[in-house]
């Protein structure tokens, strides 16, 4: 980077030159000009007043002549003391113009810029030449150029020794934090790179990098736990399959086979609704939920869940207070997270469940309250992480997996809603499930 930094520079250094060469050029041929024109009329009022100096030229390098009438040669400068006169037209008295001569032969030089003032003297008109040499001008630019291209290596090494110690220096952290995250790997997820104390790019970049090393952490972590859990839970099945199967063999007496069957069949249907619930969670962890967007009747979607029999028959499901309420969303997956609300209720309840529906402002508001023991305060976001059970009365078979109240935040959260738990009015929990209603509901 540095090497073509610094050929980028050389290249508008000499760039840059060649046009500051051509600008001083012009600028030294305007100035010479100036002087020259301010020259032939000042030596027009010497002539006019018959006063020319034996030498009017002010440099070696300028050439002046005075021509009067007839052509005779009136005054000049050393350097074509002698010569014919040039052969350049006269002027008449008061007018001045500028000639291009590429040689004089009676000078040294090659290129003129000549000045012709016309004058009047007491013995008739007079026309003063002041050149103005072209060449010493160029000789000029040409050595300027060439201190200018010598200086130009000097000065583009400093630049680079410069750039190289600023950029290692400034690259420095910048090679350490590379060094530190190439260092990490997924069994030390817990180490940061090392952040520098400037409030700058560099700082933001090393906050930003450890700030998703913390979010890897944090989810690789759930993820272990997950899959940790999840051998947990298919342990028991899969055992008690075993056992059963192993006793069923090794038995030297009658095997009931129809009661042998039926709690295989019982721990299979656990195994297949666990796997189904770790699917559905697997597709929200990769957004691939793939849920359609309909128009959704939520209170018939109540109403197929109250439908089917309860866990427990001494608890009574109240549906009165649901209200005909449209949202837009997954019919599938709405009813999943409806029926783990109440299936969870069910579970914790004494006597009674009831569920209301009703539209509050832009939203549909769910609602599931039970009588049962409630949740404590600081359980209330816990409850909805995976495997999650908040005792031991919540065993297994009571209470599933603690997937339901997951799945339910994910479906949710899906759909663009959310879900709370407080105190129930009943002495129990209360869920409530908010979601984006439908435009017409919302226009009502």
């Amino acid at each position: 980077m540095v090497l073509i930094a610094a050929a980028a520079t050389a290249t508008v250094l000499i760039v840059g030159g060649v046009l500051l060469a051509a600008a001083l050029r012009v600028v030294l041929v305007d100035d010479a000009m100036d002087t020259a024109r301010l020259r032939a009329q000042d030596l027009g009022e010497l002539a006019a007043a018959l006063k020319l100096p034996p030498d009017p030229a002010v440099r070696d390098s300028d050439l002046v002549q005075v021509v009067g009438d007839g052509g005779r040669v009136l005054s000049a400068s050393r350097n074509i003391a002698g010569t014919a006169p040039l052969d350049l037209a006269p002027q008449s008295p008061g007018t001045t113009v500028v000639h291009r001569v590429d040689r004089i032969p009676a000078a040294d030089s090659g290129a003129y810029r000549v000045v012709a003032h016309g004058t009047s003297t007491p013995n008739g008109p007079a026309t003063v030449y002041v050149g103005v040499s072209i060449e010493e001008i160029d000789e000029t630019v040409v050595l300027a150029g060439q201190v200018g291209l010598a200086a130009i290596p000097v000065f583009v090494v400093l630049l680079s020794v410069a750039m190289w110690t600023v950029l290692g220096r400034t690259l420095a952290p910048v090679e350490r934090i590379r060094r530190e995250a190439d260092a990490i790997t997924a069994q030390h997820l817990d180490r940061r790179v090392f952040e520098p104390e400037q409030r700058d790019e560099l700082g933001r970049l090393a906050r930003t990098v450890n700030a998703m090393l913390a979010r890897l952490q944090a989810s690789t972590e759930r993820q272990r736990r997950f899959v940790a859990d999840t051998a947990h839970e298919l342990r028991s099945p899969i055992a008690s399959l075993r056992t059963q199967l192993e006793t069923a063999r090794d038995s030297r007496r009658p095997v009931d086979w129809e009661q042998v069957s039926a709690d295989l069949l019982a721990e299979t249907v656990r195994m297949q609704a666990l796997a189904e619930q770790l699917l559905l969670l697997a597709r929200a962890d990769a957004g691939t939920l793939g849920w359609t967007k309909v128009a959704v009747d939520l209170d018939d979607v109540v109403d197929t869940v109250s439908g089917h029999p309860v866990t427990q028959t001494a608890v009574q499901l109240d549906i009165r207070a649901v209200e005909p309420v449209q949202v837009t969303g997954d019919p599938v997956l709405l009813e999943q997270a409806v029926r783990n609300l109440v299936d969870n209720a069910v579970a914790h309840a004494t006597r009674q469940v009831r569920v209301g529906l009703t539209v509050t402002g832009s939203e549909a508001v769910l609602t599931v309250d039970d009588d049962g023991p409630g949740i404590p305060p600081q359980h209330r976001q816990e409850i909805f992480e995976r495997f999650t059970r908040l005792d031991g009365a919540r065993d297994r078979d009571h209470g599933g997996a603690g997937l339901g109240l997951a799945i339910v935040a994910d479906i949710t959260q899906a759909h663009g809603g959310r879900v709370e738990v407080e105190d129930s009015p009943l002495g129990g929990a209360r869920f409530r499930l908010r979601l984006p209603a439908t435009e017409e509901l919302r226009k009502s």
